[in-house]
């Protein structure tokens, strides 16, 4: 079973970065950087429309101010850590760093927001 595991790492570790991202980055990806990059901001805002939406319904179901305060922390906590997250692989020099920030921004909005949402149809 480790063997399975370990030949499965290598082999994601083999492709493409730009092949481990998802259907979203790929439609993105044509076009030269401020296209991309563009492209990208445009579904990332999208997604961030879908935390909020999630965030305040969430909020909303809790029913008890200590509930509600760890969902606040937690999400106060959450962006800081995506902004600090992103902002490291936009530093240094090359326009690849601006398509890895975006993609950054997009892909872990994208997963916040189907976090939230799930939490609020399962809570």
């Amino acid at each position: 079973m480790l063997a399975g595991f370990c030949i499965a790492v290598s082999a994601a570790h083999a492709e493409p970065a730009s092949e481990r991202y998802g259907e979203e980055y790929q439609a993105c990806r044509e076009g030269n950087t401020h296209e991309i990059v563009t492209c990208l901001t445009a579904r990332y805002k999208k997604w961030n429309e879908r935390v909020d939406a999630a965030y305040k319904k969430l909020l909303g179901m809790q029913e008890d101010a200590k509930s509600r305060a760890a969902l606040e922390a937690g999400q106060k906590s959450w962006l800081k850590y995506r902004a600090d997250n992103c902002e490291w692989y936009e530093t240094g020099e090359g326009t690849i760093r601006r398509l890895w920030g975006s993609e950054c921004m997009r892909s872990m909005t994208a997963a916040r927001a189907l976090e939230l949402e799930e939490a609020g149809e399962t809570h």
